[in-house]
């Protein structure tokens, strides 16, 4: 019974965790940023999110969610947009903070570079009244830890990110 609630929320997740992984691949994007700065003379996200980038995580994210919802009803396309959306801008708050704190673009924050688009789908799929279970949460968000740091460190070694983490 566990066993099946944890791969739950694994497909539960699988829009977000798509859409995080796809926006890595756009290179040279138009910031969406437009690469302004606040007052404290930082940019506000850096050269790193970018809105092809957006474009292409909402869409690989929608996508998983058309798949989904070949399983549990049609209402997953609407839940994974809304998901990988939310992710998205997880991610960019999470470039706001590093930013704030001085941190430029590829330097490592622990765990909120692996969490923040995490915690925002959550708030997502709890907002849109998915029935996500408190275990199912936790062993994504742990997942997703050891998730990211794998998958950043492949992307790495195929030259698609500049740093491993």
């Amino acid at each position: 019974m566990l066993i099946a609630a944890l791969l739950i929320g694994i497909v539960y997740y699988l829009p977000a965790l798509a859409a995080n992984g796809s926006a890595p691949f756009v290179k040279n994007g138009t910031p969406i940023d437009f690469r302004k700065k606040l007052n404290d003379g930082r940019r506000i996200l850096g050269d790193g999110k970018t809105f092809e980038g957006l474009l292409l995580a909402v869409t690989f994210g929608t996508t998983v969610g058309a798949i989904i919802s070949r399983f549990l009803g049609n209402e997953w396309i609407f839940i994974a947009f809304f998901e990988s959306l939310a992710a998205m801008i997880g991610d960019m708050i999470g470039a706001f903070i590093k930013r704030r704190l001085g941190m430029e673009r590829g330097q490592r924050a622990p765990l909120l570079d692996q969490l923040d688009f995490f915690v925002f789908s959550t708030l997502a799929l709890v907002l849109m009244h998915v029935k996500i279970q408190i275990v199912q949460i936790l062993f994504i968000g742990i997942l997703v830890i050891f998730l990211h740091l794998f998958t950043n460190y492949v992307a790495f070694r195929l030259k698609i990110k500049s740093v491993p983490w």
